[in-house]
């Protein structure tokens, strides 16, 4: 059992990781008012620049640096539309996502199957020794501890500076932080290129460190589960991790679970068989989207309540800068 916790805690953290960084790009770009669907379409771009820049140059630190361009020449896109031009957020969002499924299905045709040696585990000494924690926590790849540093970093950005500050007020009032000599205009656009950043790098993190291949699809809807992280952690980075290891294993637990006994016989046949049914791996695909909607759900209830952290000026463009 204790081999089981470790390998199951070691794939939480892993998995985790991709959900982590993407929500914090996410967080960042509401925080200053800007709704972004394409995290999906963003993420599939940096896993797959990431993954095709690797393969041809052989050095996956450079992929990872092609891959957060990668997302931030989407993220720009997405800027220009909804902050420029003032289109929909949702709208844009979405086709944000279709254009990066469209592109990479596209383009990683002929990149599926190739073999690469993706980011190698960084073992710290003595810590790497702690039992089950040990090889979780201490022997990963660098980005599980970019994850693990961003998240403090982050926090102390939007909490403890003058820049995160000025961001949280144009995503919360812009008209006023406008007067009080902010640039809505310049602040929106930095937060959703450093959002579409992270999407990149939480891309890249899944095709050079979490699998090591690339195929069509390959963030799986991990995207769209980011996007409802943001509101699971009602817009802050730090109970942003506890819901991005939920559902870290979750994805975890859908392969490792398969090698448990799962029967017992000391529960009559119908429980064994109720039991079996909610842990295959079919079945517990499902669960990342019905805890997302359940998040949903109760996001609108107390929204409707006036109890929501939601930034009040989401999803609403500003005109009078560029007027």
């Amino acid at each position: 059992m204790a081999g089981f916790l470790t390998n199951l805690l070691d794939a939480t953290i892993s998995a985790g990781t991709i959900f982590i960084i993407g929500a914090l790009g996410e967080i960042i770009a509401e925080r200053a008012g800007i709704l972004n669907l394409g995290m999906e379409g963003m993420m599939l771009v940096g896993a797959l620049t990431g993954y095709m820049t690797t393969v041809v140059t052989g050095n996956p630190w450079i992929g990872l640096g092609v891959a957060i361009v990668g997302g931030m020449l989407m993220s720009l896109i997405h800027a220009f539309l909804t902050i420029t031009l003032k289109s929909d957020q949702v709208i844009s969002g979405v086709m944000l996502t279709l254009l990066g499924t469209g592109l990479t299905t596209y383009f990683g045709a002929r990149w599926t199957g190739r073999s690469i040696d993706g980011m190698k585990d960084i073992s710290i000494p003595v810590l790497e020794q702690i039992p089950i924690l040990g090889s979780a926590f201490f022997t990963n790849p660098a980005t599980d501890y970019m994850a693990f540093l961003l998240v403090p970093s982050v926090w102390y950005l939007l909490n403890r500076t003058n820049l995160g500050l000025e961001l949280i007020s144009v995503g919360e009032d812009p008209e006023t932080a406008d007067t009080m000599g902010v640039s809505v205009f310049r602040l929106r656009y930095l937060a959703v290129l450093i959002g579409g950043a992270l999407a990149g790098l939480a891309g890249a993190h899944l095709s050079l460190a979490f699998t090591g291949i690339w195929t069509g699809g390959l963030t799986a809807g991990r995207g769209w589960i980011v996007v409802a992280l943001v509101i699971f952690a009602r817009w802050s980075p730090i109970y942003a991790v506890a819901g991005a290891y939920l559902f870290g294993m979750l994805e975890a637990l859908q392969i490792r679970i398969q090698g448990l006994e799962l029967v017992f016989d000391v529960l009559p046949n119908v429980v064994n068989e109720a039991i079996a049914f909610f842990a295959s791996p079919q079945i517990m695909a499902t669960y990342p989207y019905f805890i997302t909607v359940i998040v949903l759900a109760i996001t609108v209830a107390r929204s409707r309540e006036g109890a929501s952290a939601v930034p009040s000026a989401l999803l609403q463009s500003y005109s009078r800068e560029m007027d």
